[in-house]
């Protein structure tokens, strides 16, 4: 499996670059190759080796916006207006949009007394391993939007679904301040990379 990837990972590089180059072509592939053996070494670069890169040749600047362009298009994702009738059926919608963001993201949804999702945002995004929660400015965004209901989305950019004592703390928290000002809070989700945590399958377990 491992040999195929590679292979793969080798043609996607030498596909990159036009045949009408020539010799330079594979002067081109190869010299890539060996600077960037993987995937994640060209994911790893730094804007100076990219600049130092991109001084090859005009056709290594195109590579580069076509990288990025890729990555655009598999962060970009339908609007999340729909139902929440489900904590699977989220939970499952959650990991495929989370699954590769490296920062941690703080979201909630709004929904209304029909468990449809009315609005949707991000509220806070943090580094790689922590984000600080405000409760206040949830329940502003919950009430500017008449929600009946919130859903609390975290991502963990580790794969690590287990919530941690502050996570506990904090949906404790946040289920005193819904019924304060009544709200009803649906469910608290941790997202992983191909899983997902939800405190109310949780409790109902």
């Amino acid at each position: 499996m491992e040999n195929e990837f590679a292979s793969n990972y080798v043609k996607m590089v030498f596909d990159c670059f036009a045949d009408d180059l020539g010799h330079q072509k594979q002067e081109l592939c190869q010299r890539l190759l060996r600077k960037c053996p993987t995937p994640l070494a060209i994911k790893r670069l730094t804007r100076v080796e990219k600049r130092e890169i991109c001084e090859w040749a005009p056709e290594m600047k195109r590579l580069f916006a076509a990288i990025d362009l890729g990555q655009a298009v598999t962060k970009s994702h339908e609007d999340i207006i729909g139902h929440a009738y489900s904590s699977v059926e989220v939970g499952q919608e959650m990991v495929a949009r989370f699954q590769d963001e490296e920062q941690e993201n703080i979201c909630i949804a709004c929904t209304d007394v029909h468990n449809d999702i009315i609005a949707w945002k991000v509220l806070f995004i943090g580094g790689g391993s922590e984000c600080v929660l405000y409760p206040d400015k949830i329940f502003q965004y919950a009430l500017q939007c008449s929600a009946h209901g919130i859903i609390m989305i975290y991502n963990h950019p580790t794969g690590d679904i287990r919530p941690s004592s502050q996570d506990d703390s904090f949906v404790r928290r946040l289920e005193r301040g819904c019924d304060f000002v009544g709200i009803n809070l649906i469910d608290f989700m941790i997202v992983g990379r191909d899983s997902y945590y939800s405190w109310q399958e949780d409790t109902a377990l």
